[in-house]
């Protein structure tokens, strides 16, 4: 059954120095989900801390804005509507550009 939520329905889950998660979907959010979903909003030029990407494959689309996605020892340059693919064990971070950042991140199986 499709669902839709509302920006208003959706959950802040860290905000910290110049970013913040919020949680768009997981297999908590909605009993069936196999992917887990989370939008990234960053300020003209924050940074995130450093992940260590698990066991599974995932993907960052920009929604808006520019930036630098930094993985393992590559730069990748993030603009409007790029699309950057996660391999497991992949160490990245991410620096907003002037305009700041919005990401959308999933990772399937849901987490």
């Amino acid at each position: 059954m499709p669902v839709i939520n509302k920006p208003e329905d959706l959950k802040v889950t860290h905000q910290t120095d110049g970013w913040r998660e919020t949680l768009v979907a997981d297999r908590h959010t909605f009993n069936h989900a196999v992917m887990a979903a989370r939008r990234w909003s960053f300020d003209p030029g924050a940074s995130s801390p450093k992940f260590e990407h698990g066991e599974k494959e995932a993907f960052l689309y920009v929604i808006s804005g520019s930036g630098t996605a930094f993985v393992d020892q590559e730069s990748f340059i993030l603009e409007d509507e790029a699309f950057l693919w996660l391999e497991p064990g992949d160490r990245y971070y991410l620096e907003a550009g002037s305009q700041g950042l919005e990401i959308l991140s999933a990772v399937a199986p849901g987490i």
